[in-house]
């Protein structure tokens, strides 16, 4: 992707939004990580995916090999179209912050639009995918995640 296209997370150019994190940066809190993310599964950048997994997140279990064939596999037929943070919350007393947003895709021209609750935890050396909630209903702006728990 060039660094003057849009970036897929809808938050500005991709060359100031999330490249820096895709090569490397961290991503100074828990809905960056989470638009990062976001642009990784929208570009099948399968490293990034991993890297930012916690380790406690239970694909870390699986062999990374078995894990990137299939993501891999499943990125290959799905047409990412839009995300939309509907509420976030800073780090709670135990670190973990969390990010609801609804995604918008299609898998062989199926809707697969979901909501997600997503929980971050630092890991002493950036911000970490620890698990996620997802609902395969629509939300919509205004909704929180109080609403959700």
């Amino acid at each position: 992707m060039e660094p003057d296209e849009p970036c897929p997370c809808g938050g500005g150019t991709y060359g100031e939004c999330c490249a820096p994190y895709h090569r490397g940066a961290e991503p100074p809190a828990a809905e960056a990580l989470m638009r990062s993310r976001y642009a990784a599964f929208v570009l099948a950048d399968t490293d990034y995916l991993w890297r930012t997994l916690h380790p406690d997140h239970d694909d870390r279990a699986r062999p990374r090999d078995a894990w990137e064939a299939e993501m891999r596999e499943g990125l290959r037929t799905l047409r990412y179209r839009r995300l939309e943070i509907l509420d976030t919350a800073p780090p709670d007393a135990d670190g973990v912050a969390r990010v609801l947003f609804q995604v918008t895709l299609s898998q062989r021209r199926r809707d697969r639009s979901f909501a997600e609750l997503s929980l971050f935890a630092h890991d002493g050396e950036g911000w970490r995918y620890l698990v996620g909630t997802t609902e395969s209903v629509t939300r919509k702006p205004g909704d929180a995640i109080a609403d959700w728990e």
